[in-house]
């Protein structure tokens, strides 16, 4: 074992201490439940820093900070001589090193270093650190770091970390963490267990359980169970498990705005607004307008607008604005189709050319008007109501009566019929 030896001049921006890491790398050195979904995605995870190479044990998968090296086999480990330390510089073509404290590790090929302190390592090919406490992780090829802490991994191919606290992951290729705290990660595929920090760039970003922060961005973003920030900004924008699920789930999005092309969520929305070709929410819409060209839907909406070639809702409170408005269930408001409007039940008015309701609690302006129960006034060419004053009529119809919830009285014989109360299934 060498003493470590640091330069005097370094002491200011060397005063790292274990004592002062505790609260960043407990989390990431207290082992989880064998059986737990973390343990087993972490025992896979692929970083195995200061470790030779072998099969990792499933009871043991992460670094547990010991001062050997291990190559693990199925039966029996073999121990190996340990890492030396190092102080203020270390340069070599494949090191391995106990613990560092200083100022640079240069690596020509593969580098293992169990805990870095200091402001960079770098690597042509493979750089493996267990902790790594720094300004920045270089590497040609691959960066790898149980626990990351300091400014950033920076490499060509791939930037991986089990816990990220810091500036960043930056990458051409592919940028992964189980857990991340930090500004960003800007990669062509950039995917985290949970973000929290500003932003992740690039063609592709996933977040596994949570995103928090301002802003994905790129072609595929997709937040698999929760989105808490700004805005999903992308070609295709989807949150929840599957991207056009049937069903609903507990994935939510919270945030201002969702905008892409195609824009998804299998869960529920709250914000200010959805806009893109087409927008679908498969449970709740709780904001102020679903904007989609083609088609606007969810089965539930509670704002101010849906609008849509076709806005379609289970059942809606609000405008719904397209070529054909539905709700199959239950609409308050108004429904203004171009071509027609269809409601279960309707609060409100109906403004098209063909307006159609089992009940029709309100206004219905159109070329054809039809309403099971009407409560309300019809206009228009040709206008049927089977409890109206008059079945059928040109120009005006009005329905006055004084059963307003679960029957309809038929205008053919005495025995009245229940009104449909059953809710429609609804899917993307």
């Amino acid at each position: 074992m060498r003493p470590i030896h640091l330069l005097a001049g370094l002491a200011s921006t060397l005063t790292f201490s274990l004592a002062s890491l505790a609260s960043v790398t407990a989390h990431a050195m207290e082992p989880p439940s064998p059986s737990s979904p973390i343990a087993k995605e972490e025992a896979t995870f692929g970083t195995t820093p200061a470790r030779a190479a072998a099969p990792v044990s499933a009871s043991k998968p992460w670094n547990d900070g010991s001062d050997s090296f291990e190559v693990r086999g199925a039966e029996a480990p073999i121990a190996k001589d340990p890492p030396p330390d190092w102080a203020v510089l270390h340069a070599g073509l494949r090191p391995e090193l106990g613990t560092f404290a200083g100022v640079a590790t240069l690596a020509v090929a593969h580098a293992r270093t169990e805990r870095f302190y200091g402001v960079f390592s770098f690597s042509a090919i493979r750089s493996d650190v267990g902790t790594h406490v720094g300004l920045a992780q270089i590497g040609l090829g691959r960066s790898l770091s149980d626990t990351f802490a300091g400014g950033a991994q920076v490499s060509l191919t791939e930037n991986r970390a089990r816990t990220f606290y810091g500036l960043g992951q930056f990458a051409l290729a592919y940028n992964r963490t189980l857990d991340m705290v930090a500004v960003t990660q800007l990669g062509s595929y950039n995917r985290a267990r949970s973000f929290s920090g500003v932003a992740q760039v690039g063609p592709y970003n996933v977040t596994d359980e949570s995103f928090k922060g301002i802003a994905q961005i790129g072609a595929f973003d997709h937040a698999r169970k929760d989105f808490s920030g700004l805005v999903q900004i992308g070609a295709l924008s989807a949150v929840g498990p599957e991207l056009f699920g049937e069903g609903t789930s507990r994935a939510r999005f919270a945030g201002l705005a969702q905008i892409g092309v195609a824009n998804t969520i299998q869960g529920n929305f709250y914000g200010i607004t959805q806009v893109g070709a087409s927008s679908l929410v498969s449970g709740d819409f709780v904001g102020v307008a679903q904007i989609g060209g083609l088609g606007a839907g969810a089965r539930h909406f509670r704002g101010l607008a849906q609008i849509g070639l076709a806005a379609v809702s289970g059942d809606s409170m609000g405008v719904q604005i397209g070529a054909a408005s539905v709700a199959l269930d239950e609409h308050t408001g108004l429904q203004l189709g171009g071509l027609g409007n269809y409601a279960g039940t309707v609060h409100g008015a109906q403004i098209g050319i063909v307006n159609l309701a089992e009940n029709a609690r309100g206004v219905q302006i159109g070329v054809f008007n039809h309403a099971k129960s009407l409560r309300g006034v019809q206009i228009g060419l040709a206008n049927h109501a089977e409890d109206g004053v008059l079945p059928w009529t040109a120009i005006i119809n009005m329905g006055f009566g004084d059963d307003d919830d679960a029957r309809v009285a038929s205008t053919h014989d005495d025995e009245p019929r229940a009104r449909p109360t059953g809710r429609r299934a609804w899917t993307f």
